[in-house]
């Protein structure tokens, strides 16, 4: 991804003014950080709920939000913002992680005041993604808030920042083609697979996991045309769930033949949540004595699955989620306009913030964007149990961009009425909202 297309670094005490809002943001990212720091760092969700303590006990701050994801980890909270505050994010983040400090803050960035509003409508819009316009970031930047939210971690000024930020990445999708012809990890991995190994209709291959990045590859890679698919998880029952919302198409083997199965598939797809490697050297060594055409691995885990030295055998292919960044570098230049597009519409809703939040308030732009996000979550519980497994996706996404596109006019209408009471007031009325008086 073009770093010379990003704003550049700043620091908290370039960034903020006493007019922003008391919102920092400390992070690492596949911009910046090599993916073993990222492994170390990343959140397990066991231990998010002491994370998010730690965090607000840091000078005060007392609200506080993780953003975990394989290619990002990010600490916010509000309350103060001050430089004084960095390294004791950094010692929270780092605590028993065997990394310190000082390490971490050599390739983290920081962000407060409205350039951290700025870099999380980013996110959500998916402008700072290994892929660009990726719909994966915007659900799991909603489930860090829904997780913060739930524990308590989140208040006066989180509330509506997070809120708006998922609104704008509603936007953002619904508005621009960003996300035309998605390039996800998941589609990422077929284009690696059919580059390697050509028709794909001969292939086989084995999901290792049966969690939510695996069943996704595995759906694109069957549409692809792969015929014969196997599922190995530690957990029988998932995976068996898994090969069952596949059509039948696929099946389980138990953990213990996974060094097996090795020799007998052409592709391997891994994404566990193992704490280290759980395919050796040694297991593909022995795979490929067995074999007569090449392996390739595609591993989307973080903390990574494959060792590394994999990579070295003969006619053995890995690739992780780092090795990936290379395949999508042409993205930003045949999506630019749709990039400018969304970078607008992130502008204006960073300056439409700025404007609008009023502390003690939440902001009625909040209250619209929590509004939708409910309608569209009670909607989605009542259709989901109805539909079979591998639909309930992208099902959401409809009901999400749907939802984007009425909140996108209501956005409209009131920015074109700016400051008038009476606007707001109809559209309160009109959703049902239940604001708290003006102050």
């Amino acid at each position: 991804m073009g770093e010379g297309s990003r704003p550049p670094a700043q620091t908290a005490t370039q960034t903020a003014s006493i007019q922003d809002p008391p919102i920092l943001c400390l992070g690492i990212d596949h911009h910046r950080t090599p993916v073993e720091m990222r492994e170390r760092l990343a959140v397990d969700p066991a231990a998010l709920a002491g994370l998010l303590a730690r965090l607000r006990a840091c000078g005060g701050v007392g609200e506080a939000v993780v953003v975990s994801t394989c290619n990002r980890v990010e600490a916010w909270v509000a309350g103060r913002a001050d430089a004084e505050l960095v390294p004791l994010l950094a010692e929270a983040l780092c605590h028993e992680r065997g990394i310190t400090s000082d390490s971490l803050l050599a390739t983290a960035y920081q962000r407060s005041g409205t350039a951290a509003v700025r870099h999380l409508f980013r996110v959500a819009a998916s402008l700072e993604s290994l892929v660009l316009g990726e719909d994966q970031i915007l659900r799991q930047v909603k489930d860090a808030y829904a997780a913060a939210n739930g524990s308590g971690s989140t208040a006066r000024w989180l509330n509506p920042l997070f809120q708006r930020a998922i609104a704008t990445g509603r936007e953002v999708r619904a508005e621009t083609g960003i996300g035309a012809h998605k390039l996800s990890i998941a589609s990422v991995a077929v284009d690696l697979a059919k580059h390697v190994h050509g028709d794909l209709r001969t292939a086989s291959l084995l999901v290792v996991g049966a969690g939510e990045m695996g069943e996704l590859v595995t759906t694109y890679l069957a549409e692809a045309g792969v015929a014969r698919i196997s599922v190995v998880n530690r957990n029988r029952a998932r995976a068996e769930a898994m090969a069952a919302a596949q059509g039948g198409v696929a099946t389980v083997h138990d953990w213990s033949a996974l060094a097996e199965r090795l020799a007998d598939h052409d592709l391997v797809v891994t994404s566990t949540a193992a704490p280290h490697p759980i395919i050796t050297v040694e297991m593909v060594r022995q795979a490929m004595r067995r074999r007569r055409s090449p392996l390739v691995l595609i591993d989307v885990a973080v903390p990574r699955d494959v060792a590394p030295e994999v990579g070295q055998l003969d006619d053995v292919f890995l690739s992780n989620v780092d090795h990936l960044q290379a395949m999508v570098a042409g993205n930003r230049e045949r999506r630019q306009a749709e990039v400018a597009a969304a970078e607008r519409l992130v502008e204006a809703a960073v300056t439409a913030f700025a404007g609008e939040f009023r502390p003690g308030h939440g902001g009625l732009m909040a209250r619209i964007a929590t509004w939708s996000d409910d309608v569209v979550e009670r909607e989605h519980r009542r259709v989901a149990s109805k539909l079979p497994e591998h639909l309930r996706p992208e099902v959401r996404q409809a009901l999400d961009r749907v939802a984007g596109k009425l909140q996108h006019r209501i956005l409209v209408w009131l920015r074109s009425r700016p400051n008038d009471p009476e606007a707001e007031r109809t559209v309160q009325e009109l959703l049902g909202l239940d604001l708290p008086p003006q102050k």
